[in-house]
């Protein structure tokens, strides 16, 4: 079994009007249930440095289009359905909202976490090209979203906004794409010192496929498999998931096109000396209890 812990398909299929049981994506239902992926949170982006776009009422039509597939939908069932592919919605830089009730009425939609920016600085926090501070309103938003039960998800957030948070927060967390800085020396990678960090909450982290984040040449199977070795040593395996990054990138770990190519991961964790139990974890039942706790 599978977990993923990002992907952009909703918002691509939305933009390129394709469907999402099938189509010419890196990720669909169809494939997903082939590979037997149970979890997968996907992810709502817009780019919200643009003054043309409604962001709410893309959201309302995405969630219209998602709820009309044979998948549950996490947050509106509030459980998790062995028998149907799983997703969890999550909107990927929510700084468009403009009050705290903005985060309720997300929340009766369906969606179940959120990032507080994407690259570049909002007015909320900074992202990983820009190093601002959490801003006071970032609090505010940031205290409504924990209230809220939201999963808050750290990827893309500057180094000093994810310090303001860290002192904030009261629950686990994520930081659903992104890799170790100390492998690979990308603005969009986790220094160890934030690695240790998320496992002091008891967080977690998915590595994501995308090759700039795995190698600073182009990154092969074991690329992933190193990035995971490195955070199990750090904190344990058991603070470590995949995150695809599905949809969201077009420059993958070599052998990797799609998300038909997860038991490749499977199969270079077991070489990397994984026992099946520790892999399991990692492809799946690690993500499955972080998300569970968020549920009750």
């Amino acid at each position: 079994m599978f977990a993923d812990a990002h992907n952009d398909t909703l918002t691509a299929a939305f933009f390129k009007n394709e469907g999402l049981y099938e189509n010419l994506l890196q990720f669909d239902f169809k494939r997903a249930k082939q590979v037997d992926l149970k979890l997968q949170y996907m992810a709502i982006w817009q780019d919200t440095r643009r003054k043309d776009i409604d962001f709410m009422e893309n959201i309302f039509t995405i969630l219209d289009l998602l709820n009309k597939y044979d998948v549950n939908n996490v947050g509106i069932s509030k459980i998790i359905d062995e028998n149907k592919l799983n997703i969890l919605v999550i909107v990927e830089d929510i700084s468009f909202i403009n009050d705290i009730f903005d985060v309720e009425i997300l929340k009766e939609k369906g969606v179940k976490g959120a990032t507080l920016s994407w690259n570049h600085k909002n007015k909320l926090c900074g992202g990983a090209y820009e190093d601002e501070a959490l801003s006071s309103f970032g609090k505010e938003i940031l205290k409504r979203l924990l209230e809220m039960n939201f999963i808050v998800d750290l990827a893309h957030a500057s180094q000093r906004t994810f310090y303001d948070v860290v002192k904030i927060i009261n629950s686990p967390f994520i930081v659903s794409h992104s890799n170790c800085y100390a492998l690979c020396k990308h603005p969009r990678n986790l220094t160890d010192d934030q690695i240790k960090i998320v496992g002091s909450f008891n967080g977690l982290i998915g590595i994501s496929f995308y090759s700039p984040f795995l190698s600073e040449s182009s990154a092969k199977l074991e690329d992933i498999a190193k990035h995971i070795a490195h955070i199990s040593q750090l904190i344990g395996h058991k603070h470590v998931c995949l995150g695809s990054d599905f949809d969201g990138a077009d420059q993958f770990a070599d052998g990797i096109n799609g998300v038909e190519d997860l038991p490749k991961i499977k199969e270079v964790l077991s070489r990397f000396g994984f026992t099946d139990e520790e892999i399991f974890d990692i492809l799946y039942n690690n993500l499955f209890s972080f998300t569970y706790e968020f549920l009750k």
